[in-house]
């Protein structure tokens, strides 16, 4: 369906959720779809790594979280780094998500002050399984969750202090960011329209989180948060899928996202 509206009749958050169909329906130029080729190696090179890193040791964060979640069940649509087992989408984004992130290696956007990929690419691989989604479909899906995310990162950056105003308030920009691209690049992949994929990124807003005291004071959470935010992402769309509706002034808005 072809969305007539203009882009002064569309909150931000409506605005980015029409770049996100339009990515999906128009496709990528071939220098955008190489280097989302490469973000996806780069994924996975890292998250081998880090089962590498993490074996023989059960106390490091990527096997606890796949020690609970392979406790929860449920049915398996989505496969794991590592593992023989699959998982519930939502559930194998979160474990892939964190072994992305497990030895900090993943991609960085300094204008934006966040780890993009390590989110996106996890949730973006699980959603593709469940519905069995082209290369095409599942490329245009990472290139616009990253740039949605790495477009909140940047709109959060101040000039004065040169940090992101997440950090100085002490959110885990990579996270709470993160958790928004991810559920575009799912919602996109569930074939959501622009309206309900700005009611999945609304949506995840409320289920973005990380605080970044671990930075400070130590503790292994941190390494688990771009799979919180994979998780946050695809459950927030399958939510949107289901009729589940949030703020259309969600990033704007007096007490929304940048305010927070």
């Amino acid at each position: 369906m072809v969305d007539h509206t203009s882009s002064l009749e569309r909150t931000p958050v409506q605005q980015l959720a029409h770049f996100a169909a339009q990515c999906r329906d128009n496709g990528l130029p071939a220098a955008v779809r190489d280097d989302v080729i490469g973000r996806i190696l780069d994924v996975l090179g890292n998250s081998i790594a880090g089962v590498a890193e993490s074996a023989g040791n059960e106390s490091e964060p990527d096997r606890a979280v796949l020690r609970v979640i392979a406790g929860m069940g449920g049915t398996g649509t989505s496969s794991v780094i590592g593992d023989h087992a699959t998982y519930p989408a939502a559930n194998a984004a979160l474990i892939n998500g964190s072994l992305a992130h497990a030895l900090d290696f993943d991609d960085t956007h300094l204008p934006s002050v966040l780890h993009p990929s390590a989110s996106v690419v996890p949730a973006a691989l699980a959603v593709a399984e469940e519905v069995g989604a082209n290369g095409a479909q599942l490329a245009a899906a990472i290139a616009a969750g990253i740039e949605i995310t790495n477009r909140l990162g940047m709109a959060s950056y101040d000039r004065n202090i040169r940090n992101s105003t997440f950090f100085e308030k002490g959110w885990h920009a990579t996270s709470i960011c993160g958790t928004l691209g991810s559920a575009a690049a799912a919602a996109m992949l569930y074939g959501l329209d622009s309206d309900r994929i700005a009611h999945a990124m609304s949506i995840a807003a409320s289920m973005g989180a990380g605080v970044i005291e671990a930075n400070r004071t130590g503790g292994s959470v941190k390494r688990i948060h771009c799979g919180w935010a994979a998780r946050g992402g695809v459950l927030a769309a399958a939510m949107a899928r289901e009729g589940v509706t949030g703020p259309p002034t969600v990033l704007e808005g007096r007490f929304g996202f940048f305010n927070a």
